[in-house]
């Protein structure tokens, strides 16, 4: 073959270097983490006090072009394909160099390289695995309390929620929200099985969210009747990660519902119980006193001769009494001795009855710890015009 149709045959099937697009530079950098594919050294110098200047270089594992100087040029891919993302990794300066010197240009294969590239993309996205802020599933409870219907506004939830670690209802969250919320007096007496109807079905929904794996943890925001906040806790159960969250009725601001910073303890509480005997009853009474005290005169006249349980505040009921994250679970630790407490000296027991006065999150937190099938069902009560009266129960 002469020279000159050589000459045209090379011409012909030259490949000319094209520019990569900044978009796909920008995407080499994300799934590299910053980071050399080969060293693992960190890219970003930050030794400039006033910004940091990228030290990486976005290379080719097929080179650019074709000349006879081009590294791993030989290949049947075309420029624009030679610029696209699978054939680009990102290096540090001495990495690149080495890669393409003629001394260890035939130790670096495109086979080589590539493999090297995928693998440190795969270990970016598992070890990079983790939220700063964890997506949770919002679940806010309304209902008529006193008189009055004041549901956590969403900037509120918000906050509460940023400072908890979680996210949710927001644009950028893989979750939404449960809203449930009880329209009515309470003094209604049809309220009650209109609430107890929602709970359930909104808590199905919740259930269904988990099974799917939307998120692995739930954020409850609770303003409601006690038997309805007992009831709901009863239908999401202990076997979920769930985050409590209180009512500070001193501040109407966007931090209302947050916890405080520190976790620790501050109450201690302690139980009760009556002299009865033990054996085979099939009603127990038990007194829950935090923010206030139940007296014993208030037990209905039907169970005058029911043994009785109390869990107090250690010094005194208070509405400052659970404050903390830590507080609230030393009255979980507390309302579960109750429940042992109750199965182990009466084990026939039917019906544990309950006459409480406790902040929202501690009303959540005895319906979670009621164990489904196995132990007494809950009998709640609420006080209308002066006389406790049963308005919901737990018997599933």
């Amino acid at each position: 073959m002469g020279s000159d149709t050589e000459k045209i045959i090379n011409e012909s099937t030259e490949i000319k270097r094209v520019n990569v697009p900044e978009s796909v530079q920008r995407r080499i950098w994300g799934r590299s983490a910053a980071r050399c594919v080969l060293c693992a050294k960190w890219l970003v110098d930050e030794r400039e006090h006033w910004h940091a200047i990228p030290t990486g270089q976005v290379a080719h594992a097929v080179a650019a072009e074709n000349g006879p100087k081009a590294p791993r040029g030989a290949s049947d891919l075309d420029g624009k394909k030679r610029a696209e993302e699978q054939n680009l990794l990102l290096l540090c300066g001495d990495c690149h160099k080495r890669i393409d010197s003629p001394q260890y240009v035939d130790k670096y294969t495109v086979a080589f390289l590539t493999e090297k590239k995928n693998e440190h993309e795969r270990w970016v996205r598992e070890v990079t695995d983790f939220a700063r802020l964890r997506p949770a599933i919002v679940v806010r409870m309304t209902s008529e309390v006193r008189g009055t219907y004041s549901p956590a506004s969403n900037e509120q939830v918000g906050e509460a929620l940023r400072q908890a670690g979680l996210t949710g209802m927001h644009a950028d969250s893989r979750t939404g929200a449960v809203e449930i919320s009880i329209s009515g007096s309470e003094s209604d007496d049809w309220i009650w099985k209109v609430a107890q109807k929602e709970i359930t079905t909104k808590a199905a929904r919740v259930r269904e969210a988990i099974a799917a794996e939307d998120s692995a943890i739930l954020a409850v925001f609770g303003i409601a009747s006690i038997p309805m906040l007992i009831t709901l806790g009863a239908e999401l159960d202990d076997k979920t990660e769930t985050a409590l969250f209180p009512r500070d009725f001193s501040n109407d601001g966007p931090e209302t519902w947050a916890w405080p910073s520190i976790d620790e303890p501050t109450t201690r509480f302690e139980l009760e119980s009556s002299d009865a005997p033990d054996g085979a009853v099939r009603d127990v009474v038990a007194f829950v006193d935090i923010s206030a005290r139940v007296d014993a005169s208030r037990t209905p006249e039907d169970l005058g001769n029911a043994p009785t349980v109390r869990l107090a505040v250690s010094g005194g009921p208070s509405r400052a009494a659970i404050t903390t994250r830590g507080d609230l679970q030393e009255f979980a630790r507390t309302w579960v001795e109750l429940l042992t407490t109750v199965e182990t000296r009466w084990p026939g027991v039917e019906r544990l009855h309950i006459l409480s006065a406790v902040p929202t999150t501690a009303a959540i937190t005895m319906g979670r710890h009621r164990m489904r099938d196995a132990q007494p069902s809950f009998v709640l009560y609420q006080r209308q015009d002066g006389v406790d009266v049963p308005v919901m129960e737990i018997n599933k």
